[in-house]
């Protein structure tokens, strides 16, 4: 079952100027500010607010193919993604990614009717 939105994705041209713009103009608080290969993850959001922003490296190599396609950045939140998986599966649901484990949680990626790409994450 899906709990509530989880992120929503923005593409930038330079995530030190976007951290700095959304933290000390917009008044929002950093989540997550970690590496992952070549990856930087940046997560900001409403001081209290379930749902964050990622602040992602429109340049970054390894999505390119994904940001020409259909990635639309929303991210759903589950707290038992196996179960989730089957029940939307079982739905019809197509999934172009079972669930996988992560350095950050459990995820998965369904797609609708037009190819849009969702994510489920399951957190750590």
């Amino acid at each position: 079952m899906l709990n509530e939105l989880g992120s929503v994705t923005i593409f930038v041209t330079d995530q030190d100027k976007a951290r700095e713009f959304y933290t000390s103009k917009v008044g929002l608080e950093v989540r997550r500010d970690e590496s992952f290969g070549p990856i930087r993850w940046l997560e900001v959001a409403v001081p209290g607010s379930a749902t964050s922003i990622v602040l992602f490296p429109q340049d970054n190599p390894v999505y390119q193919e994904d940001l020409m396609r259909e990635f639309t950045g929303l991210q759903f939140l589950t707290e038992d993604i196996q179960s989730t998986y089957e029940q939307l599966s079982g739905r019809g649901v197509p999934f172009t990614q079972p669930p996988m484990r992560m350095p950050f949680g459990w995820t998965a990626v369904f797609t609708d009717e037009d190819k849009n790409q969702f994510s489920l994450l399951q957190p750590s």
